[in-house]
């Protein structure tokens, strides 16, 4: 049992430097997966205006809205990943991730 212990610290120790481009990848990843239901969202909300209002909107969104969400987003799941104890920063990782790729998988985008 303490082989795997030592393991799973060698391995929060290895990812602390990148806790920040692993926090940056969640967002990305949560939102490519989420991103259909967003855009979805606002097809209903603009699908009565005219069609270069409902082109901005949706270019509105995709810069400002994903790019805000990602800038918001990082800097919060970094924080939880930084407060987590680091014997348990490894799993919540892979937890994460694996959560992430079982949404996709349902959503059939695998």
């Amino acid at each position: 049992m303490n082989v795997i212990s030592e393991i799973n610290m060698d391995a929060a120790r290895m990812m602390q430097p990148y806790l920040s481009d692993i926090a940056l990848a969640l967002v990305a990843t949560s939102l490519v997966v989420l991103g259909d239901w967003l855009n979805r969202t606002l097809k209903r909300s603009v699908a009565s205006w005219w069609f270069i209002a409902r082109i901005a909107a949706f270019v509105l969104m995709c810069t400002f809205g994903y790019g805000l969400l990602t800038l918001w987003g990082q800097p919060i799941i970094y924080r939880v990943l930084s407060m987590t104890d680091p014997v348990w920063r490894p799993a919540l990782i892979l937890v994460c991730f694996c959560v992430l790729g079982v949404i996709a998988e349902r959503k059939r985008y695998l």
